[in-house]
């Protein structure tokens, strides 16, 4: 089984083996790894479905105008962003697809427009593997962002219970330099490390938290 690209732009996709077709199809998508690009007026999610089935790599369809789509197409279809109306970015169902599709094959290509932070908020949240976290962290300045998206593609474990991102609350004190705002033990640190809240006291009172002295604090050290 293959999957079905809605794009109103192929020329991304007209890389490496590929055949194009124009208003019907002149041969039989049959042939493995090709790329088949089929511009047509209208397509609809039953015909979607049906050459999911046949095309074993995937089908891009050329078309200014998008189908009704239903959760029925959810495993086979992905919708190009350049057929999207308006400047907001939907990556919702290529995520959803590179995450939990069992046939990694077909995950690799719906993760391929998705941007590389959003891959990692979503990674972050539904997969919990520290060698893949680590696979990730050597490649990421070293290799071509090619081979990253396909040690994550090939590296997760199809996600059962899908989970989205929250967003998270940021700590409104300054933290120390070389420090995540974000950091969620910052807080303890803050209250029983002396050095660093006396940073903070020195920088910024105001933004020390409130169970803290405002004054300095002394510092035991060994001698």
């Amino acid at each position: 089984m293959g999957v079905v690209i809605f794009t109103k732009d192929d020329a991304k996709y007209r890389k490496g083996d590929f055949y194009p077709m124009y208003g019907e199809m002149t041969v039989s998508p049959t042939i493995k790894d090709r790329t088949y690009i089929y511009h047509i007026k209208a397509f609809s999610e039953a015909d979607a479905i049906y050459w999911a089935k046949v095309v074993p790599h995937r089908l891009v369809v050329v078309t200014d105008k998008l189908p009704k789509l239903t959760k029925a197409s959810e495993d086979c279809v992905i919708i190009d962003q350049t057929i999207k109306m308006g400047n907001d970015k939907d990556y919702s169902r290529s995520i959803r697809a590179a995450l939990c599709w069992t046939d990694r094959d077909r995950a690799r290509v719906a993760l391929a427009p998705i941007p590389l932070p959003l891959v990692n908020a979503f990674i972050k949240v539904n997969v919990n593997d520290i060698g893949l976290g680590r696979l990730i962290a050597k490649c990421r300045y070293t290799l071509h962002s090619n081979y990253l998206m396909a040690a994550i593609a090939y590296g997760v474990n199809p996600v059962k219970d899908f989970k989205w991102p929250k967003k998270q609350n940021k700590n409104s004190y300054i933290v120390p330099e070389g420090v995540r705002q974000t950091d969620k033990h910052m807080g303890v640190i803050i209250e029983n490390d002396v050095l660093v809240s006396n940073g903070i006291r020195t920088n910024d009172i105001s933004e020390l938290p409130a169970s803290l002295p405002k004054r300095k604090q002394t510092v035991i050290e060994w001698i």
